[in-house]
C-alpha cells in the first residue's frame, strides 16, 4: 500500500479490514475515498452536534470520546487506540453526535467516506461486501462494550468497578494488563473520584488482589472475587 505505507501494519490489524488481502485493500481505499488527517494533542476531529459523513480509523496516537454537560464539565466515555474506529454508528444512524472526539496525544486518523462504503463501487471490488460485514460486526461489538460500561457505572463500590474494568481486558491480555488511561482518566471513566480510586487501589494491593505501576496492572489469580 504505497499511499498509506507508513500505516500499512495498523490497517492490516484493524478489524474493519479483516479478511481483506493487502493487494485488494489499496484499491478499495482509493475507491471509498480514504484520506488521512494529522491531529495535534487537544485537537477535535468531531464535535458534539456534528453529523459525520465519514468513518474514522485511528492510525497512530490515541483519541478520547468525551461528553460535556451544560456547565462544561467533561466525562470520559472511551479511548480509541490505533486500529480502532469512531463515528461508525453515527454514520449508520445518520445522526448528530452526542459526544466529541479529541486527540489525547498527537495522532493520525484515516477517514472513509461512508456513502462510498455502502455503495458497491463501479469496479465491483471483490472485498467490498466483506468490508460492510466487518463494519456491522464492529458496531455490534462496540454496543456490547458500551453495555458493559453501563454495568460498571451501576456498581456500588469502587472495588467492584475496578475489578470489572480490569477483567474486561483479561480475555486479550491475560492477567498482565495495560489500560489506555492514566489515573485521572481511569477515575473519570469509572465515575469515581480520583482520590477514592487511588485509596482503593492501595487497599487492593495490600490485600494481594492486584499489583500496579502507572497504567500497568496485574490481577492476582484467585483473588479477584475476594
Amino acid at each position: 500500500m504505497k499511499k498509506f505505507g507508513n500505516f500499512s501494519e495498523i490497517l492490516k490489524i484493524s478489524g474493519l479490514f479483516s479478511g481483506i488481502e493487502a493487494e485488494g485493500l489499496e484499491a478499495m481505499l482509493a475507491c471509498i475515498g480514504a484520506r488521512t488527517q494529522n491531529l495535534k494533542k487537544g485537537k477535535f476531529t468531531l464535535f458534539a452536534g456534528d453529523k459525520p459523513d465519514s468513518v474514522g480509523i485511528v492510525l497512530a496516537g490515541q483519541l478520547h470520546i468525551i461528553r460535556e454537560d451544560y456547565d462544561g464539565n467533561r466525562s470520559l466515555v472511551a479511548a480509541i487506540l490505533p486500529g480502532g474506529l469512531f463515528a461508525e454508528a453515527l454514520c449508520c444512524a445518520n445522526s448528530e453526535s452526542p459526544v466529541s472526539v479529541v486527540s489525547a496525544v498527537d495522532s493520525a486518523v484515516m477517514l472513509l467516506n461512508f456513502s462510498r462504503i455502502l455503495r458497491t463501487c463501479p469496479n465491483s471490488c471483490s472485498f467490498h461486501k466483506k468490508l460492510i460485514e466487518n463494519l456491522l460486526r464492529l458496531i455490534a461489538g462496540k454496543n456490547l462494550m458500551l453495555q458493559s460500561r453501563m454495568e460498571i457505572l451501576e456498581m456500588r463500590s469502587v472495588r467492584e468497578k475496578v475489578i470489572r474494568y480490569l477483567e474486561s481486558f483479561a480475555l486479550k491480555q491475560g492477567m498482565n494488563i495495560t489500560i489506555p488511561f492514566n489515573r485521572e482518566e481511569m477515575a473519570d471513566f469509572l465515575g469515581v473520584e480520583r482520590s477514592a480510586l487511588s485509596h482503593e487501589l492501595a487497599r487492593m494491593r495490600k490485600a494481594g488482589i492486584i499489583e500496579y505501576r502507572k497504567n500497568h496492572f496485574i490481577l492476582k489469580p484467585g483473588s479477584v472475587s475476594e
